[in-house]
């Protein structure tokens, strides 16, 4: 954990925002700014960089655990996987087979990364409660906020999109802040062990 994570959480974050606010967050979202010419290729490139960055994210998070679902990995794969051909087939206005695509497998992903930051929270609560109880709530309230969203605008809009790509990059910056606090106390505790042993 290193100020070039935490850059990375914010770089990802303002690229998000950038993208999102190219039309109407409130009606709009980044699948309808990919309709537009001059930001198609930007929105591809963005879509892919977000999907590895959240992928590598997830599972160097996994690895804070003692032990994980060994079918985390190929849920890890299969979403990234999802947005990126979700990223790479073209969305337009009038409904075609590869509308539908970046559709459905841009949601699935989406789906996909929440669904294992679930697994994941549940993990941390079993493994390291004290850091759970510190950092869970960020997760659980960003997930209500975004449902509450949906439920009020009745889509995705980019307001939401900027909301998800926040309420996860802070989820997974407190886990790493915490995390180093426990990797502190345990190397102090090996140390006071070896001295006296």
């Amino acid at each position: 954990f290193s100020r070039g994570v935490i850059m990375s959480y914010f770089f990802i974050f303002l690229f998000t925002f950038f993208i999102a606010t190219r039309k109407d967050i409130i009606y709009n979202n980044i699948t309808g700014v990919s309709t537009i010419p001059e930001y198609h290729f930007l929105v591809m490139i963005y879509t892919i960089i977000c999907a590895i960055f959240f992928a590598y994210q997830t599972y160097r998070h996994f690895h804070y655990l003692y032990h994980y679902p060994l079918y985390i990995p190929f849920l890890i794969v299969l979403a990234t996987l999802s947005m990126c051909i979700g990223s790479i087939c073209p969305y337009t206005n009038t409904p075609t087979w590869l509308s539908s695509i970046h559709v459905y497998a841009s949601m699935s992903a989406s789906i996909l990364f929440i669904l294992l930051l679930q697994i994941y929270t549940h993990e941390l609560s079993l493994q390291f409660p004290n850091v759970y109880l510190q950092t869970h709530w960020i997760f659980h309230v960003g997930l209500q906020v975004l449902v509450l969203l949906f439920l009020v605008s009745g889509a995705i809009t980019g307001m939401i999109e900027i909301l998800y790509v926040f309420f996860i990059c802070l989820y997974l910056y407190a886990i790493d802040r915490q995390m180093k606090k426990v990797s502190h106390m345990t190397y102090s505790v090996k140390q006071f062990w070896n001295k006296n042993h």
